[in-house]
């Protein structure tokens, strides 16, 4: 018969470090308009102002709970050292039903989520050698609009986007976090327990 290993816990400690030290791919894919119809609904049965915050269990699952939403909205991350995303805008024309499409592609640095949507002092690169000042996502895919052209008559009907980042967790906790609700993700409970919890904060008695 041969005898069990006795459990060592430095070991397993040892095992999560160096989990922890490692940088993970992170994605998610969405459609902008489809969010904002979500979150816009939410704000106007709450008569809530146009940037007023909304709970972990919205976003997350207007985002259909992909892991980098997950991720960034529970804050469990480090500031991502890379940032691969893809945008295709279409364009529809009333009377033609034609469409257009303008893609926008682009790599960036290290930044934080913030950063990447309201602009940041990082510059990165705009090919031939040039470098400026990131403007943020929304700013520099308009502006890559204007460069590219918009025919006349064409309105901006649906923005179809890919989002990438690597990036460590910040620490065991928040890697086991992660875990755990991809977890409750898989087994169809994750939006449901957001919402206990949510509720439960939101129930909890405010120190005096």
């Amino acid at each position: 018969m041969s005898s069990r290993k006795p459990y060592n816990p430095n070991k397993r400690l040892h095992q999560l470090q160096s989990k922890l030290g490692n940088i993970y791919e992170f994605e998610m894919t969405f459609c902008i308009e489809e969010i904002n119809k979500v979150i816009d609904a939410y704000r106007d049965e709450h008569n809530l102002p146009e940037d007023a915050y909304c709970p972990e269990f919205l976003t997350i699952d207007a985002y259909k709970q992909q892991d980098l939403i997950i991720a960034l909205k529970m804050q469990q991350l480090k500031t991502p050292t890379y940032w691969e995303i893809g945008i295709d805008s279409h364009f529809y024309n009333m009377e033609t039903e034609g469409i257009y499409t303008i893609p926008f592609y682009i790599e960036l640095p290290e930044m934080s989520h913030e950063q990447l949507m309201n602009g940041s002092e990082v510059k990165v690169m705009r090919g031939h050698g040039l470098k400026t000042r990131w403007k943020g996502l929304q700013d520099e895919m308009i502006e890559h609009w204007g460069n590219v052209g918009i025919p006349p008559n064409y309105d901006l009907t649906r923005s179809d986007v890919k989002i990438k980042a690597h990036a460590k967790f910040k620490d065991v906790k928040m890697m086991n976090e992660h875990n755990y609700m991809l977890k409750l993700r898989d087994t169809g409970i994750l939006v449901q327990s957001l919402k206990k919890w949510h509720e439960e904060q939101r129930d909890e008695p405010k120190a005096s």
